[in-house]
This record gives C-alpha cells, structure tokens and sequence, in this order.
C-alpha cells in the first residue's frame, strides 16, 4: 500500500498558499457580533463628532458674513 498520491497532493496545497481549515478554525459568531456593535459605537460617536464640527464651522461662517455686512464696505481714499 503506497500513499504517495495523498502526500503530493498535500504538498501542492501548501505550496499554493491553500491551507484547509479545520472546523475548530471557525470564528465564534458572539465574538464577531461584539466587535461589529463595538466598530458601529465608534462610528457613530465619529459621525456625532463630524455633525458638531460642521455645525460650529456653519456658525462662524455666518457669524463672519454678518459682520461683514456690519461693518460695510472699505473705501480707499486717493
């Protein structure tokens, strides 16, 4: 009995990078949903942080535009 056909063939599969995973390889699907609610707390606290600063940023812009407008025009005397 020869069992050289399963040992070649082994050899390719490892030599391709193909490894076969094992059933204990799988990842725990508690653990991947912790993550991804961990992930989505932090995007919405990023989210919330980017609302904010557009928000101060649109207040000063108008805030500059209606000073401008305060202040008038500037003439340049000869």
């Amino acid at each position: 009995m020869t069992f050289s056909a399963p040992s070649r063939e082994r050899k390719v599969l490892l030599m391709s990078g193909h490894v076969p995973r094992r059933p204990t390889d799988m990842k725990n699907p508690v653990e991947v949903l912790r993550r991804k609610e961990a992930e989505l707390e932090r995007l919405q606290e990023e989210v919330d942080a980017l609302r904010l600063v557009g928000k101060l940023l649109r207040e000063q812009t108008l805030a500059g535009k209606q000073e401008a407008q305060i202040r008038g025009k500037v003439l340049q005397m000869p």
